[in-house]
């Protein structure tokens, strides 16, 4: 068994994370179109590729027998030379790409430049998302960015020691200056049950300050909490109940769970797309 390292980019460099093992009988030759000849006899220059190159379900099926159990469906990729094709292996659903000449299958990670959008990420993502329902999920003890009526809710778990949390924070109050209609409702609670961290979430929700949110964030000291309650306890059931492995992560207006730091423009285009699937059902 060999497990692919997907590599997220980010502001301050690269981040590391292994989301998705893939049990392949042989290792996947990884290769970013080094093959020059291949990609000039499968390019398709200015015209529109499906002009000229096609890859059915039965034949993506055929190319990739004895390397995964099924495929689920294949369409062209966001980058030309490549289909994407959406594979089951071991009961795991991932993306993987076949070039034109359907000679060399490309397993890796697509990141768009301009917007550091994760395209394989958020496929693998949405081919695994569970769902859960928004309206179940308690926001008494959530701190609200953004207007309470607002017509899309994202609850947002997150840790206040956690740094990725801070940058998805940043990303949150961009995404709210941008999208009035969007509303993200912060629970608080530590990921490693730590008890300062579970002082520190207290001190935030027993005040709903967003300042002393803030100030989590920036890791400056809080004063005590000035109450008691068990909800960062129960966040943390919450947490494993949804099968939220780490922080942050976000439960999207459309139910799916989305988990690690996304840049401003990545998440609104992650929130448009639940809304452009709602809109299409």
């Amino acid at each position: 068994m060999s497990e692919l390292n997907i590599y997220h980019f980010i502001d301050e460099g690269i981040m590391k994370s292994s989301f998705v093992s893939l049990a392949f009988g042989a290792s996947l030759l990884f290769l970013g179109l080094a093959d020059a000849h291949a990609f000039e006899k499968g390019g398709c220059g200015g015209g529109d590729c499906r002009d000229c190159h096609s890859l059915a379900h039965e034949e993506a099926s055929k190319i990739l027998r004895g390397w995964v159990d099924n495929v689920l469906a294949a369409e062209m990729s966001p980058v030309k030379g490549l289909w994407v094709v959406d594979v089951l292996k071991d009961g795991k659903k991932f993306p993987v790409y076949i070039d034109f000449s359907k000679a060399f299958l490309v397993n890796g990670q697509i990141i768009r430049f301009s917007t550091k959008e994760d395209i394989t990420g958020t496929r693998y993502m949405n081919l695994n998302a569970s769902k859960t329902d928004v309206s179940q999920i308690p926001l008494d003890d959530a701190l609200v960015v953004g207007s309470p009526s607002a017509r899309r809710k994202v609850v947002v778990f997150s840790d206040p020691d956690c740094h990725y949390c801070a940058k998805l924070h940043e990303s949150i109050k961009t995404v709210v200056e941008r999208t009035p209609d969007v509303a993200f409702y912060i629970k608080l609670y530590s990921r490693n049950n730590d008890p300062a961290t579970v002082e520190r979430a207290m001190a935030v929700i027993c005040t709903k300050s967003l300042k002393l949110l803030e100030d989590a964030y920036a890791r400056r000291d809080l004063p005590p909490a000035p109450c008691r309650s068990a909800a960062v306890e129960e966040t943390m059931r919450l947490a494993e109940k949804l099968n939220i492995r780490g922080t942050p992560a976000m439960v999207l207006p459309d139910g799916r769970i989305s988990g690690g730091y996304r840049g401003a423009d990545a998440l609104q285009k992650l929130l448009e797309e639940g809304s452009a699937a709602g809109a299409g059902k």
